[in-house]
């Protein structure tokens, strides 16, 4: 690596870091939920509107999944761990729910947005942003309609929920209550653990193709060190924070780009489906809270579509049964990315191969 590019990587850092920190405060100032992922959303959002070449480079990304992945995994404790047995049903409710909603996705694409059978299918598919939208590019499907309707999916429901949970809750959400994990009982062991899982993940993340990536392969790690108490401790406040303008600024990058009439008519479709995804979460949430007694907020996390490590530092940040939620959308991820070619030549249209519009 040269020291020409090296440079550019630290300016696209410290930029990205930047514009993401700068929306992080003002949520926070005005006391929105959720504010250093929402904030830096929005501003990384309005600043890929400019049209101004800027991205959250690819290293900071690869370092800040693990370390979703440790938060996520520090969430089972032995006490957690023995009460997994009792989330079987409302982790087949979820995968039932996912499988609903591809459907009736289907039928929102094909009859009302008028597109071909293979985008309408995997614009359905409610997770795997990149490798469906790349596998249903390969099966002739319009790529770019398929990016820009997950990417719609992703942000919508990641911005929305917390809102909506606060509105429900009745107070602020996301706020205070992160776990600091600097206390005296903390040593440099327990830190060289933690740090072990997210650089023994991202290797592992590297030789085996999982869905979820270092994420997944780190919160595993994470899950088991905490699982058999070898620790408790998990990363402080001010790393959470971090990775939260990590996590938002990638999310609102994603509209970098973004202009001309197609792809505001594929925008306004995306948006009529994340009503309806948000609207039928609810609706499952409820019915879901009735069958299994599990709390309203979980079921609506665990529900909402919004990208694996979005929903994972959603709800880690508030705080409401983690182990819970991002187990239902692990074995959701697996399940979708799994599953959905095979669903696909079942009930879709294989020798419908449209042209690939740009």
């Amino acid at each position: 690596m040269d020291l020409a590019f090296f440079k550019k990587r630290l300016h696209q850092a410290f930029l990205a870091f930047l514009i993401g920190g700068a929306g992080g405060v003002l949520f926070y100032a005005i006391g929105a939920p959720l504010p250093w992922t929402l904030g830096a959303l929005t501003a990384s959002a309005l600043f890929s509107f400019t049209g101004k070449p800027w991205r959250m480079p690819a290293p900071v990304r690869d370092v800040a999944r693990p370390v979703v992945g440790i938060l996520a995994g520090s969430a089972f404790t032995p006490a957690v761990v023995a009460s997994i047995g009792e989330w079987w049903g409302a982790i087949v409710f979820v995968l039932a729910y996912s499988l609903v909603i591809t459907g009736l996705g289907f039928l929102f694409f094909r009859k009302f947005c008028r597109f071909d059978p293979v985008t309408s299918f995997f614009a359905s598919t409610p997770g795997g942003l990149s490798e469906l939208s790349l596998l249903g590019g390969s099966l002739g499907g319009n790529m770019s309609a398929l990016v820009l309707i997950h990417s719609m999916r992703v942000v919508v429901v990641v911005f929305t929920v917390p809102f909506a949970l606060q509105f429900l809750i009745g107070s602020p959400v996301g706020r205070s209550g992160l776990p600091m994990a600097a206390d005296a009982a903390a040593t440099s062991g327990d830190w060289l653990l933690l740090a072990a899982c997210g650089v023994i993940g991202y290797l592992l993340a590297k030789r085996l193709d999982l869905p979820g990536g270092s994420m997944v392969s780190a919160m595993v790690l994470s899950a088991v060190v905490h699982a058999l108490a070898f620790t408790s401790v998990v990363p402080p406040g001010w790393l959470v924070a971090l990775v939260q303008v990590v996590i938002g600024s990638i999310a609102g990058a994603r509209f970098a780009g973004v202009g001309g009439r197609e792809v505001r008519n594929v925008l306004i479709y995306a948006a009529l489906w994340c009503v309806v995804l948000l609207a039928t979460a609810a609706v499952a949430a409820l019915i879901g809270s009735a069958l299994f007694h599990r709390p309203f907020t979980a079921l609506l996390l665990s529900l909402s579509p919004g990208g694996l490590a979005e929903m994972t530092i959603i709800s880690y940040a508030l705080g409401i049964e983690v182990a819970f939620i991002v187990t239902c959308h692990v074995v959701r991820a697996f399940s979708v990315q799994a599953f959905a070619p095979s669903l696909y030549r079942l009930c879709g249209s294989p020798g419908a191969r449209p042209p690939a519009q740009d």
